[in-house]
This record gives structure tokens, sequence and C-alpha cells, in this order.
């Protein structure tokens, strides 16, 4: 019989901190965190890389918990098709933002069904009652919540700062490469996206919302107060070495995502400032204007 009671799905816009986040909440004990669960069916198979550092072909832990699961290339196949199919903001919107109307459509259910096979093999491979998704994206944070198990955090970063730091270099070790830097444009429409996505998903369904700089300045009560509102089975309870750093915790098995899941030593939490120098000064003229527009399109509250 599984061990599994509950599934943590962070939501938020890329560079939001989701990879610091899940870390901290990984650091409890009966808890295991995932990094982004859905590159297992995005990414062919030789572009991941677990934060073990073993590739994901060869990895000790993913290959058994896949085989136990019965997952094989055409569940995964599977996975991409249903995505591409119901992981959609219009695909939400065709079911008028109603987790109920969701939560009945096959497709939806075959797409958790999936998953939540998934999911068990890994509570039982490394006995934990409580998995941490941090995939942050919004369609498929809808998803999820069609599930009892799932409870989200949606953790809010000014859209400056995000922008900024997807037009700056940033090298990724687990793919041998620096990860892709989106454009002003593509940076401010994704994180437009999840936050209005997360704004709805909150009329719905709790959802636990977590802001960057508090996170940072104030670690322990901003998490506890967040992991609180989730009204889990058992509460994870991070291991605090002070109040801005965790121990880190073995047996951790994340996902492709931030190169920052390679770190072993303790999580030291502080606040990554943006750097305007690495932009020319049209472009931190184009940023700022364009974070304007945004915060006051979605005000800092996203799940009010």
């Amino acid at each position: 019989m599984t061990k599994l009671q509950n599934i943590i799905y962070i939501s938020g816009s890329g560079r939001s901190g989701s990879t610091l986040l899940e870390r901290i909440i990984h650091s409890s004990y009966g808890v295991s965190a995932l990094g982004e669960f859905h590159c297992l069916w995005r990414l062919h198979e030789n572009d991941i890389t677990c934060s073990c550092a073993t590739p994901f072909i060869t990895d000790g832990f993913w290959q058994p918990v896949l085989k136990n699961a019965g997952i094989d290339p055409a569940a995964l196949a599977q996975l991409r098709d249903l995505e591409d199919r119901v992981c959609r903001t219009s695909f939400i919107a065709s079911h008028r933002f109603d987790i109920k109307a969701l939560r009945k459509n096959p497709d939806v259910q075959r797409f958790l069904d999936i998953q939540f096979r998934i999911y068990e093999a890994v509570a039982d491979a490394s006995g934990s009652t409580v998995l941490v998704d941090s995939s942050k994206a919004g369609p498929r944070a809808w998803l999820m919540a069609c599930h009892p198990m799932v409870r989200t955090i949606h953790l809010y970063r000014d859209p400056a700062d995000v922008i900024l730091s997807w037009r700056s270099a940033k090298f990724d070790p687990g793919m041998g490469q620096e990860m892709k830097r989106m454009t002003v444009a593509a940076a401010a429409t994704d994180w437009w996206k999840v936050e209005y996505l997360v704004k709805r998903l909150g009329r719905n369904t709790p959802v636990a919302r977590m802001d960057y700089s508090e996170l940072c300045a104030n670690p322990e009560h901003t998490i506890g107060k967040a992991l609180a509102k989730l009204s889990l089975s058992s509460d994870p309870v991070p291991a605090w070495i002070d109040p801005t750093s965790v121990k880190s915790k073995d047996n951790y098995h994340s996902l492709n995502g931030n190169p920052d899941r390679f770190d072993k030593g303790p999580i030291r939490i502080s606040k990554r400032e943006a750097d305007w120098s690495k932009v020319s000064a049209a472009e931190r003229l184009k940023i700022a204007s364009v974070a304007k527009i945004l915060r006051v399109i979605l005000p800092s509250n996203p799940t009010s």
C-alpha cells in the first residue's frame, strides 16, 4: 500500500524561485521533491539529468520507479499527447474555468491517472508521504487541482525581476549548456499567463500564495504560513539550521530545472537581486515599462 498522502504543486512563472522553495520543503522528513516533473514526457530521456548528477537513462532511482509504475515509452508518448490537448489555457477556458467540469473530462482523468501511477511509485520508493512537483505551468496547476490529493502553492515574483532573469545568461550543468534566454515579450507573456491563471484558480480552490521577497526576508514564517494553509495530511517541517538556512537532505531526485538543484551543501536563503548592469539602457527601460503595466493588470496578490 502506498504511503502517498499529498502532492504539493508549485505554480509560478519561470525564474520565480521555485527550485529554492522545493529544496527547502524537500528537507522535511517524509517529503520528496521531484523538480519539474513534466520533463519526464516533455524531454527526450537523453536530455534529462537527475539532481544526483546521474543521466536519466541509467539513474538508479527513476528507472526502477518507472518500471514499477508500468510506464514505458508508449505511456510517456500518451502523456505528451494528452498534455498537448488538455494542458492549454484555451482548454481550461473552454470548460469555463470550472474545476468540476474539468474533473469530468475523460482526457483530464487519463492525464492525471498516468501521472499518479508514477507518483505512487515514487512514494513507495522513497518512503515519502508528500511529494513536491515544481513544474510551475499555469494550465497544469488547474489540471492538478482536479485531484483531491493535490495542494497548490503559488510563488509570486515581481515581473521586472523575472523578465531580467530571463534576459541574463545562466549555465545548466545538467544540460551542459547555457539555459535558454527569453525575449522581453515572451518572458512578460509567460509571467502574465501564469499569474492570470492562478488568480482564476484561487476562485475555485484554495491556493497558498507566497511572495519571493517575503520568502527570502523571513523564510521560516513565510513557508510555515503557506504550508499551514494547504491543510496537508501531515505538516512538513523543513530542517532549519538557523533562520536563513536549511540542511540539505539525501534522496533528492529532482528533474531538470534550475542548476541550483545540483548543490549539495546547506541551502542558504537569500534574495537574488536583479543585476540591471547586464542589459542595455534601452532594454532596462523596456523591461521597467512592461513590468509597470503587468503590475497594474495583475497586482501582487494574484490569488485574491
